[in-house]
């Protein structure tokens, strides 16, 4: 039982390797975690499995002494964004919960941490899927994929998206999108460079692509889901 030892006795323990490590520090931050004023996702899950849990944003707020949900939550959004060069908004956890007012997460393995997490922006034309990310573990992309899946093809929500997950949202789920520019540039009201059907001829019955700047760079997206107040295709 974590009550029996001391954080003396942890902190002097001899680790003997890296597993152990993490075993020994989960024990310490579990056996102490109790004396501080800090939740981490168990706390809003009530260890329930499966179930996706609507996070408060105000608790989202990094307090760099403690590790708390903040730290489960942006450990996905680094891993998750790590081949691309981190995520735009969200560079560290000190940028929680950044401008989003939307946060979902859901455990779906035998530990207690979350393995999925959606976060969202409230706009003119619905909720606005902006942030993605899993564990990096089976289970957890498969629960990211289908929740999102799920959300898009629910009336106000939608998403600007490219690269892997508009290829898997558009081959195995055929979400509905936004087909025009107009269309586009008035639920965004953004400058984009429209291109319509997809430049190597992918996703013939997705004509809705087209280019943008985030972050620096150009990257070329198409708007699914169900946006309120515009013409929506269902392929």
């Amino acid at each position: 039982m974590v009550d029996k030892f001391s954080l003396e006795q942890l902190l002097s323990a001899e680790i003997q390797n890296e597993k152990d490590r993490g075993k020994t520090m989960k024990l310490l931050f579990e056996g102490w975690r109790k004396y501080l004023d800090e939740k981490v996702f168990a706390d809003y899950s009530d260890g329930k499995k499966n179930k996706w849990v609507d996070l408060p944003t105000d608790e989202l707020e990094n307090d760099p002494d403690n590790i708390d949900i903040t730290d489960e939550i942006y450990d996905m959004i680094e891993k998750s964004y790590a081949k691309i060069g981190g995520n735009v908004d969200i560079r560290s956890a000190s940028d929680m919960p950044s401008d989003y007012d939307k946060w979902l997460a859901v455990d779906v393995d035998d530990d207690p941490e979350p393995d999925a997490v959606r976060g969202a922006k409230t706009k003119p034309a619905g909720i606005k899927m902006t942030v993605g990310a899993s564990d990096g573990g089976s289970e957890g992309i498969k629960a990211y994929k289908e929740k999102t899946a799920e959300l898009l093809s629910t009336e106000g929500n939608y998403g600007e998206l490219s690269d892997a997950i508009a290829h898997v949202m558009i081959k195995y789920h055929n979400v509905p999108f936004v087909d025009n520019e107009e269309d586009v540039r008035k639920v965004l009201g953004k400058d984009i460079e429209w291109i319509g059907p997809h430049p190597e001829g992918k996703y013939p019955n997705h004509p809705g692509w087209y280019k943008r700047k985030l972050g620096g760079s150009i990257h070329m997206k198409i708007l699914l889901g169900r946006p309120k107040g515009v013409n929506v295709v269902q392929p």
